[in-house]
């Protein structure tokens, strides 16, 4: 990698000038960085984000046709297995045809159609990939109908190396809080779902998000005697600009529910 590249990166968030930064570093994932220095460019953009959670880090404005987008990463944790899983949300105006997320310069890891519904929300997501969506640059390319191709470049961070929360038992998990929070970002949100186990559309029976103290057991709630699919996440988010990344960790598990 040219080196003047990495220190124009650093030099610009110094500055203050967060977008020229990020220009930069995407010029200089572009150029098949070491692994040392692959690290030094994801500190980099963990910085970055510490100055506003990202929202400057992306001076383009999503067009007009485009009215929210989202890039979710998770890791599941079921029994003693871990699906990673990546998740492209968000609300059109117009049909979208495909969106395209490819790890640079080549690997995709998502293409296809999306399931869009007559609101505009859509949504594409692939359950099983083959490891987690590691740190570095991808190009997202949203193609729809009548209207020009969206493309961008996204910076992912490094992937959380350790899942922050497990199980105790079937109706409590345990929640490590041993990391600093990034301050300029949103709390952490614990998404908690359950869902009937012959339900093939999985739309979820109850959900309940909560942020601040996060609880780590189920309340009560008002359910049929039976057995039942929890599903409990912790949600963290930033920005890229007017892109929201939402970095998920979640256990799942099979429970069964006396009704109140």
């Amino acid at each position: 990698m040219n080196q003047d590249i990495y220190t124009v990166a650093h030099q610009k968030l110094l500055e203050g000038k967060t977008s020229e930064s990020f220009d930069s570093m995407v010029q200089a994932w572009q150029q098949t960085p070491s692994k040392a220095e692959q690290d030094n460019l994801s500190d980099l953009l963990q910085l970055a984000i510490t100055e506003d959670c990202g929202h400057s880090l992306a001076t383009t404005p999503l067009p007009t046709w485009l009215t929210s987008l989202v890039i979710q990463r998770e890791m599941v944790q079921n029994q003693n297995q871990i699906l990673p899983r990546l998740a492209i949300t968000g609300t059109s105006t117009v049909k979208i045809t495909n969106i395209d997320f490819i790890q640079w310069p080549e690997q995709s890891v998502l293409s296809s159609a999306p399931k869009m519904d007559n609101g505009g929300y859509f949504s594409l997501e692939t359950r099983r990939l083959q490891k987690v969506s590691s740190d570095g640059l991808y190009q997202l390319v949203i193609n729809a109908e009548g209207v020009d191709s969206f493309k961008a470049w996204v910076l992912l961070t490094r992937p959380l190396s350790k899942q922050r929360i497990g199980w105790i038992d079937s109706r409590n998990w345990r929640i490590e809080r041993n990391t600093l929070p990034n301050r300029a970002c949103p709390s952490p949100i614990l998404s908690m779902n359950l869902y009937d186990l012959n339900d093939t559309t999985w739309t979820p029976l109850w959900t309940e998000n909560v942020d601040g103290k996060l609880p780590t057991t189920l309340p009560k709630i008002d359910l049929l005697d039976g057995r039942y699919w929890l599903s409990v996440g912790i949600i963290e988010s930033r920005w890229q600009g007017e892109i929201g990344i939402l970095d998920i960790q979640s256990i799942t598990r099979p429970v069964d529910y006396p009704g109140q």
